[in-house]
């Protein structure tokens, strides 16, 4: 039995949810065929640097302008490369812990972090696995990302193959698949008005979905504020995610609208089938997902680097708008759009264009084939 090794980080909930969809991916197109284990490679880094991922959230919601000039920083091929020079021996110390003690015939990487150290390993220490690299960010990714070593470099949009081809990954190695999304999304959009009822939501009041990502991200408390004393016709479901604080000040207020504030939840699919408008930060999994869904798009905030790409990939291709820094003008395009079908269903139209539901599927046939293909040389 062949086996593959998610490598994966919780800098965000987007890089564990990529791994998870290609594992369910994978199982669901050949069962029990692989052997498949999650590995989160910052437990192997030195007790200074263990938890640094874990801060993630902190810096994005409270350090922002000191994250987005160490972002900016750091995002240069020489500075990259100077970074991992100055890292090296953690980085060789960590790899190497990482293919002894979970061996994989496949490694399958959905975070930069893995991307110079792991090949660099594999092939020092002559261990016949392939490396797979998986970049979760639509367009605007840090130059980390990509490394011409690895096996492969799997992409969401044309954008980011531009970056890797600009970055010295070779053409042969680059593949446009898709954001990682869940392959069952689209059927678990489910029956509409049995999810509003399940919420003790109106099935004619337009629905808002107010989402700040896994850890609710960014202006979540103070743009959910915002629609919830606007008095709009409207219904709004909050997603705050492992957001505690911004949970309790939801429901502590006295909303002039219907409102449910949910925390960390399971069921976005069935969210987003029962919304007509996403309010969301530019992650790039929540965008993935609201294109499946035919969501029109409007984004209060974007995390610095990362994420700015995203902003103009939807504004561009007409599937949403940008709403930054003041939370009326959140509630001023709301207003626009419930009131205005055509312009929602134009946005509606794009956002669905731009949909991959079958990305997870798709990198699981290659990683699939990469695993067969070790079986036969």
């Amino acid at each position: 039995m062949k086996r593959i090794v998610m490598l994966y980080g919780d800098s965000g909930g987007g890089h564990r949810s990529a791994a998870d969809a290609i594992v369910i991916g994978l199982k669901s197109l050949y069962g029990d065929q692989f052997q498949i284990s999650y590995l989160n490679g910052f437990q192997f880094l030195p007790s200074l640097l263990r938890n640094v991922d874990l801060d993630y959230p902190m810096w994005v919601n409270y350090g922002r302008m000191i994250y987005a000039l160490s972002y900016h920083a750091t995002n240069g091929r020489r500075r990259v490369a100077a970074i991992r020079r100055m890292f090296e021996p953690i980085g060789d110390s960590v790899a190497e812990e990482i293919l002894k003690t979970e061996p994989a015939d496949v490694y399958v990487s959905t975070h930069p972090i893995y991307n110079e150290a792991m090949p660099a390993a594999i092939k020092r220490l002559g261990v016949a696995s392939r490396f797979i690299n998986v970049v979760t960010d639509l367009v605007s990714g840090h130059i980390a990302h990509y490394v011409p070593e690895v096996d492969l470099c799997l992409v969401p949009t044309e954008e980011a193959r531009r970056d890797a081809l600009e970055n010295l990954v070779p053409d042969e190695k680059i593949t446009v698949v898709g954001q990682p999304v869940w392959p069952d999304f689209r059927a678990r959009m489910g029956n509409r008005a049995a999810t509003r009822a399940e919420l003790g939501l109106s099935e004619t009041l337009p629905l808002v979905l107010l989402i700040g990502g896994g850890d609710g991200m960014g202006r979540l408390g103070i743009t959910g504020q915002e629609i919830a004393f606007s008095g709009l016709p409207l219904q709004m479901v909050i997603v705050c995610g492992r957001n505690q604080t911004v949970k309790r000040e939801m429901e502590y207020i006295n909303p002039r609208i219907p409102m449910k504030v949910l925390g960390f939840v399971n069921n976005i699919p069935e969210l987003m089938g029962a919304a007509d408008i996403l309010v969301t930060k530019a992650g790039p999994g929540t965008i993935a997902e609201a294109f499946i869904a035919g969501l029109p798009i409007v984004l209060y905030d974007a995390v610095p680097g990362q994420e700015e790409g995203n902003v103009d990939y939807v504004v561009n291709q007409g599937a949403g708008v940008w709403c930054p820094f003041l939370p009326y003008a959140v509630t001023k395009q709301l207003k626009l759009l419930i009131t205005d079908k055509a312009r929602r269903d134009a946005m509606r139209n794009a956002s669905a264009k731009l949909a991959r539901p079958d990305s997870a599927l798709d990198i699981a046939r290659i990683v699939a084939q990469c695993a067969g293909e070790l079986m036969t040389t």
